[in-house]
């Protein structure tokens, strides 16, 4: 029997709905949590600029939880209903949420499917969504899981992202924020650059601020180009915005006059990373290309 690899995902790696039909790839829902009321990622809300029309409405400010045990189960069980023998699970970094861990839990316990392999991406976004369209291509190609998950690693060791947020309240607010208060404690009118520990824990961390939007643009260029240094294969990058589509298309087009060898893509930031940024953060991701890499194994 053909083995079939079922790629999953959480719905903060924001992948559009044709990108995953095209690949093949499930999405379980994060919820977001407004009081008592409960909206579902990529279902309820879709967008950012959905996320903050209500926030303008509630009394409370929003937190997100994680998916259930159940939703897990039920989208391992489409797997298998869907002719599936494996699965390769794809969660949100474990910095900043426990939904590795219970997808976990979940696939340890679960007997439908021969195999099921989960991985903490470490990031989010387009970090974690292509790690999910790595997996799938090389699962066309027959890869095993075994070869997957050394790929997918290899992918992490080569993975950076810089974020700047219009306002770090909501990162405390949520708890978000692991390390470098004391670098944006009480300052005014600045904006955080972040980053996430993807060789450590995942967490997210102060790593420089600005007053102005431009001026994190040119820190997040430096370690950009830091980066571009040391690298000595093809890179993909990744333009994110929240909910401000005129400033990415502005920065992808700088970034793609300045940077002409890198591959370049846009995209944005999914309501469920938008209850901790707040609207109007910004994103850069780096990587080696994945569709090279897929191409190349």
């Amino acid at each position: 029997m053909t083995k079939k690899t079922a790629i999953i995902v959480d719905s903060s790696a924001a992948l559009p709905a044709e990108i995953r039909r095209s690949y093949g790839i499930e999405e379980v829902s994060i919820p977001i949590l407004f009081g008592q009321e409960t909206y579902m990622g990529g279902q309820d809300l879709t967008s950012l600029a959905d996320l903050v029309e209500l926030m303008t409405k509630k009394d409370v400010l929003p937190t997100t939880s994680q998916p259930s045990p159940a939703e897990w189960e039920q989208a391992l069980n489409q797997a298998v209903q869907a002719g599936y023998t494996e699965a390769i699970i794809i969660t949100l970094s474990s910095g900043i949420s426990g939904a590795f861990q219970t997808a976990k839990l979940v696939a340890d316990g679960f007997d439908g499917l021969e195999e099921i392999l989960v991985v903490d991406s470490k990031l989010t976004n387009m970090g974690q969504a292509s790690q999910a369209l790595l997996a799938a291509k090389l699962a066309e190609k027959g890869r095993t899981l075994a070869e997957i998950d050394q790929a997918l690693a290899a992918f992490r060791e080569d993975l950076g992202v810089r974020l700047v947020v219009n306002d770090i309240s909501h990162l405390k607010r949520t708890g978000r924020l692991s390390r470098g208060q004391a670098l944006i404690g009480g300052l005014l009118n600045i904006k955080p650059i972040l980053s996430f520990d993807i060789v450590g824990d995942g967490k997210i961390g102060a790593v420089g601020k600005a007053r102005k939007m431009s001026g994190a643009k040119e820190q997040i260029q430096e370690a950009f180009e830091d980066y571009l240094r040391a690298a000595d294969f093809p890179v993909r990058a990744y333009i994110i915005d929240g909910n401000n589509a005129k400033l990415g298309d502005r920065w992808l087009k700088d970034f793609q006059a300045k940077y002409p060898t890198v591959a370049f893509d846009r995209a944005s930031m999914d309501p469920v990373i938008g209850v901790h940024t707040g609207d109007g953060a910004m994103a850069v991701i780096w990587s080696h290309d994945w569709q090279v890499m897929a191409k190349e194994d």
